[in-house]
């Protein structure tokens, strides 16, 4: 006859094995019901979404330059002697043709006299030698070497005349005495620097423009020109010339010019400047910017076919603070996802919110 330990013990075991075979299933269950709600979730990744719009964005040429005169040139001596009196000093304006320098001309006004009086003498000879070639009292060839004398001290007089007007050194443009390289009793020679001028009432910047943006630029069109010595302050100036030809970088040189005649804000030449040239934009279509997906360099979006995403490459252009010109890779009936674009894969489910 059993005992009531052989009784329990298989009764136990049965029980033990019962409980485990229940819980695994329970738990069966939960990872089903989990699954389930994950796979429902995943299948529901919620997007907005927008159409693209076409539009057009501002676009402009960046370069940068350094602020230059408009005319600037060393004013150079074209007579010798001792400085007698200096008119205009560094920081002066002068007109042109005004005297800057002067220099002693008492030799040369004596040269002047002698050249006079030797021209008049001259001419004096002449008048006496046609009266009497007239009465064949002299020979023809006499009276032509006369008026070849003739000739020679008029060359005389006005060589010596202008030697006079170049001892008072003149202003060949109006503008600012820069720089003075003379002084007071100084003796000066032919081709010596006087003094350096510049002409600041209007202004020029050379920038460098590549040769993707050089058909886009004209003569006559506006640039904005921001001087970083002028925090907040935009000038106004215009593309006076553009280069023929490329340098080794493939740039092309172009020059602008500004007026400079605002008395409050007197720009100098030397200044660092950026500039920017507005060019003509086009109708094109745009997304917003929050729209992208990976890098600028290789962007691409998620677009929703139906109730799935679809992810797209496009290629992109200019852009401002929202939106983003699309060259190609969209249509305008396409519906652009801009919110939850993070979460998703291509191919997902998506279900559309306001």
């Amino acid at each position: 006859m059993k005992t009531l330990k052989q009784i329990l013990v298989p009764l136990i075991i049965i029980a033990l094995v019962g409980w485990a075979a229940y819980r695994l299933n329970s738990n069966k269950e939960k990872v089903k019901t989990t699954t389930a709600l994950a796979s429902q979730t995943i299948s529901e990744i919620p997007v907005k979404v927008v159409s693209p719009q076409t539009g057009k964005i501002s676009k402009h040429i960046s370069t940068t330059g350094i602020v230059s005169a408009f005319e600037e040139l060393i004013v150079l001596s074209e007579t010798q002697g001792k400085v007698k009196k200096i008119h205009q000093n560094v920081g002066d304006r002068v007109q042109r043709n005004q005297v800057i320098v002067e220099v002693d001309d008492e030799t040369i006004a004596a040269n002047v006299l002698v050249a006079e009086a030797n021209f008049e003498q001259q001419k004096k000879d002449i008048e006496r030698m046609e009266r009497l070639e007239q009465g064949s009292a002299i020979a023809k060839h006499d009276l032509e070497k006369a008026r070849i004398g003739l000739k020679k001290a008029e060359a005389d007089l006005i060589t010596a005349r202008k030697a006079l007007r170049d001892t008072k050194i003149k202003a060949p443009i109006s503008g600012v005495i820069n720089k003075r390289m003379v002084e007071n009793g100084q003796f000066v020679a032919g081709g010596m620097p006087i003094c350096e001028i510049v002409n600041t009432s209007k202004l020029k910047i050379w920038v460098k423009v590549p040769e993707k943006d050089i058909f886009k630029l004209a003569k006559g069109q506006p640039v904005n020109v921001n001087i970083p010595a002028f925090p907040g302050k935009i000038f106004s100036g215009k593309i006076n010339s553009i280069g023929e030809k490329a340098d080794n970088s493939m740039k092309f040189d172009a020059e602008v010019i500004m007026d400079n005649n605002d008395s409050d804000q007197h720009l100098k030449a030397g200044l660092f400047s950026e500039v920017y040239i507005p060019v003509e934009a086009s109708e094109t279509i745009l997304i917003e910017k929050a729209a992208i997906t990976g890098s600028m360099k290789n962007p691409s979006v998620f677009v929703v076919e139906g109730d799935i995403a679809v992810k797209k490459e496009i290629i992109i252009n200019e852009s401002d603070d929202k939106f983003i010109e699309v060259v190609s890779g969209l249509k305008k009936e396409d519906r652009v996802v801009v919110s939850g674009q993070l979460n998703l894969n291509d191919g997902d489910r998506v279900k559309i919110i306001q």
